[in-house]
Order: C-alpha cells, then structure tokens, then sequence
C-alpha cells in the first residue's frame, strides 16, 4: 500500500510538471503573436510600430486599407552650447594693475604742486620733502606709489610714501629712519578721484604734523642752546666793550662827536649771536649807526650810513677775541666811526 501511494504521489507530480511547461509554451506563443495596448512599454524608438490586441476596441481589427497615421519623429534636442568666457584671473590682474598706474601718471601733476605749497609752509622750521624715487607697487600689490625723503635741514629724518590704492584711495605715510623718532610717523588718506593741488597740501599737511611739531621743537632747542653759548660768550667780553666805548667816547668827545648805546646787547635770532646797537652822533645829529657783535672767535664792529651817497664811508672791521685788550677794541671802535664823523664836521663848516 505504501509503496502504490508513493508511486502514485511521484506520477502526479510529473503530470503536473508537464502540463506548466505545455501551458508556458502557449502562453509564450499567444505573447509573440499580440500586445494589449495596456501592458504595451512606451518605445524608445519612434518607428517601433504598436499592434492591438483583437480584444481592445470591441474585438475589432483596423481597416488594412485605412491609413495609419505617421508616428512623428522625436524632435532632436539642439540646445545652443554654452558661451560663456571665462577670463584668465592672471590677465585681469593685469589689467586692474595697468589701469592704477596709468591713474597714477596722470596725478604726478597735482602731486607736485600740492609738495610745493607744503615745503613753503614748512621753511621757516627747516623742514622739506624732498624730489620723488622711482615709482614701485607696494608688498602684496596693494598699491603704486613711490618715496621721498622729509629732510630736517640737510638731513634725512624718514620717509614719505605716496601710494594710490587698489581702492581709489591716495595714502600718505611718514616711517622715521629711527626708532627713537618714532614719533614722526603718521598717514594720511585722500579720495584720487577728483583730487587737486589744495587737496594733496591738505594730505600732505596732515600726515606730517607730528613731524612739523618736532622740527619746530628741536629747532626751539637749538636756538635755546645756541642763545644761551652766546649769552654766555658775551658775558666774557662785556666788561671790555663797555670800556672800550668809555675810552672811544672821551677820544671822540673833542671832534663833538659820541657813540650812545640803545640798549644792552640783546639776542638776534636771525643772526644767532648777540649784538649792541649804537648811535653815532656829531654835534647832536645821528649821522651813523653802529653794531658791536660777539662772534665765535673774533668781536665785530660795523658803521653803516643812511645816505646812498656816503656809503663808501661805512666800515665793517673785526679783531680776535683771544688776547684782546680794552685800548684795541677802543681803536676799531673809533677808527670805523671816523671817517663818517669826519664828513659830517666838514659838511657843517661848509655850511
């Protein structure tokens, strides 16, 4: 009985086999023969011709002798290619870098003039800027400029930048040669666009105020000093020129002639020393002025007149302070104030 059971589970297996591959067959055959327009793929190809199925539509066929309507091709797709140029970044580096120093070269110009109206103003405290170096693009191309020396007297005290930006921008920078001088460095910023003489000497005004203040502060103390060495020399010799002129004065007293004093000897500042300024009178009339000054080395003494027509009658004569003594000083003295002295008395007797 087992043995019938297995033999008969075995056959119906088999059976069943071959009626799914007789069934897949069909199947098959009935797929390569008809597509439903339901399950139909989209083509890819538009001259992939679609078939329908006999049973969509009512089970009809179409009429073999109507016209199928073309399928229209599949527009091509004809989108312009991209245009767009890109620059070489290098090139257009170039180029902004040209154009800052052609901008430059045109304000060289305004520039001087604006340096001109500056070294007028900073004469009197002996402070200038000097001629302009070579032009050059700044550390890391920020801007073109170039350098001047700001000379305090005949020396180089710093440097004077003058750049044009990247950014439109002028720029004005001091940089002192030393630290200790530190305190001349500042800067100052202008717009280029539109800039003219009055505009650059305001720049220039502002960024060297710190360097004006300390020229105008060391020239004060240079004139302290040297003011204080001729005080100091005048002193040395004060005794002597009052004597001298008491002498000259007692020689001259006969020819009723004498020399007054204005005041003591006081310091000119133009002349850095010290000088005495006198009268030359001859019976009551100044006919002469006199001026006794304390040099490094020597005393000088000097006449002048006040007619043009008796200028060959002034006299200007000096002696060596070393080993000066009361009666040499007291001949100069006489002898410059003679010959004007002399004229006046005839003058007068003529009359």
């Amino acid at each position: 009985m087992t043995t019938t059971a297995l033999i008969l589970l075995v056959s119906g297996i088999l059976i069943g086999t071959g009626i799914s591959v007789i069934w897949r067959d069909v199947q098959r055959s009935r797929r390569s023969a008809f597509v439903f327009d339901r399950d139909a793929p989209v083509a890819a190809d538009p001259d992939v011709e679609i078939t329908i199925s006999p049973t969509s539509a009512g089970g009809r066929l179409p009429d073999p002798e109507t016209p199928r309507a073309p399928v229209p091709p599949r527009p091509e797709s004809r989108e312009p290619p991209s245009r767009t140029t890109i620059s070489d970044p290098e090139e257009l580096r170039q180029a902004a870098r040209l154009q800052v120093e052609q901008q430059w070269a045109a304000l060289q110009s305004v520039l001087a003039a604006g340096v001109d109206k500056v070294n007028a103003v900073l004469a009197p405290a002996h402070l200038s800027i000097s001629t302009s170096g070579e032009p050059a693009w700044s550390y890391k191309n920020r801007g073109y400029g170039a350098y001047r020396r700001l000379l305090m007297g005949e020396d180089s005290v710093a440097w004077l930048r003058l750049e044009l930006g990247t950014d439109g921008w002028l720029r004005a920078s001091v940089k002192a040669h030393r630290d200790e001088r530190a305190e001349l460095n500042a800067s100052a910023e202008a717009a280029a666009d539109g800039l003219n003489a009055a505009v650059a000497g305001d720049l220039l005004s502002q960024c060297l105020k710190p360097a004006a203040a300390y020229a105008a502060l060391q020239q004060r103390t240079a004139s302290d000093s040297v003011e204080q060495a001729s005080a100091q020399a005048w002193q040395g010799v004060d005794a002597i020129v009052t004597a001298a002129l008491k002498a000259s004065n007692g020689a001259l007293k006969q020819a009723g002639a004498r020399l007054i004093p204005h005041a003591p000897a006081a310091w000119e500042a133009e002349l850095s020393r010290h000088r005495m300024t006198l009268s030359v009178e001859v019976n009551g009339n100044n006919v002469a002025r006199m001026h006794i000054e304390r040099l490094p080395q020597e005393m000088e003494v000097a006449v002048g007149v006040r007619d043009t027509q008796l200028v060959e009658l002034g006299r200007r004569r000096r002696l060596p302070v070393q080993g000066m003594t009361i009666h040499a000083l007291a001949e100069l003295i006489a002898s410059c104030a003679w010959p004007i002295i002399a004229r006046s008395r005839e003058s007068r007797r003529s009359a």
